[in-house]
């Protein structure tokens, strides 16, 4: 039987553990060839989230439970996840709030019968108007960058093969863009089109005042830097030859200013 890691990286969500917790047992229960075990990491949350688990995990001996000390966020609990699994297990990561549906990946897992990693892409988004503007426009922004290398409207919520898990778990790598980093030690791949649906309870993290759209965004364009930097400074030549041109002074220094302050942050970064 196989059996599959998920990795599901929390921070503050009680209203949806109970309904995750449930989704995926009743999901799996449907497939007689496959089985799941749920990893929780615990990012320092201040609510009862750590306590329903616990209540969870008596019933359930498939469900798991580490916590940190302090809230290091979503990609470095991911890392956390990875660390603590089986190099022999298929693994995958998947948020609580449910936009990425289990029954999608149970069907497809359960109908695998090779080390193909999966990518689930987006087709539609059924999101807060800023996180589709902002993931639009990031992803045409790192798909010049890489010429096309990065899978467009994915992310973390693939089906991973255990020597890719391996490779993973080997690897130093700090801050990772989870898209592109599992794709790297990847040998064979596919795609399946999917709808991500809205949260199923509470309210998105994800906010344009919040680190981690920011810290995403430039940990992708980390692994091209040289292509960043001939980018914004392109664009930055364009600002300057477009203030010759219409003498829009305001228009240009915002412009600039803005493509300067990527250059800066990503070099911080």
């Amino acid at each position: 039987m196989k059996i599959i890691s998920i990795i599901a990286s929390f921070r503050n969500e009680e209203e949806n553990i109970n309904y995750f917790v449930k989704s995926i047992d009743q999901t799996f229960k449907r497939y007689k060839n496959i089985d799941y075990k749920i990893l929780f990491i615990n990012d320092f949350s201040l609510d009862s989230s750590e306590k329903k688990i616990l209540s969870l995990k008596k019933k359930n001996k498939k469900i798991l439970l580490a916590s940190t000390k302090k809230n290091y966020g979503g990609s470095h609990s991911i890392q956390f996840g990875f660390d603590l699994i089986d190099k022999q297990s298929f693994a995958t990561v998947i948020d609580c709030d449910l936009q990425d549906p289990p029954n999608l990946l149970a069907k497809t897992f359960s109908e695998m019968n090779d080390n193909t990693l999966v990518h689930f892409v987006r087709k539609e988004r059924k999101e807060n108007l800023f996180q589709v503007f902002y993931t639009n426009i990031a992803y045409q922004i790192i798909n010049i960058i890489s010429f096309g290398k990065i899978v467009k409207n994915s992310n973390y919520f693939k089906i991973i093969p255990p020597y890719v898990v391996n490779d993973i778990k080997k690897s130093k790598e700090i801050y990772p863009y989870w898209n592109y980093f599992i794709s790297k030690f990847s040998k064979k791949e596919k795609k399946i089109m999917y709808v991500r649906n809205n949260r199923k309870f509470g309210s998105s993290k994800f906010n344009i005042f919040s680190t981690n759209p920011w810290a995403t965004f430039y940990s992708a364009l980390y692994y091209f830097l040289l292509n960043t930097y001939v980018f914004f400074l392109t664009l930055l030549f364009l600002n300057f030859l477009l203030f010759n041109m219409s003498n829009s002074i305001y228009l240009a220094t915002i412009l600039g200013l803005t493509f300067c302050a990527q250059c800066i942050n990503l070099f911080v970064f």
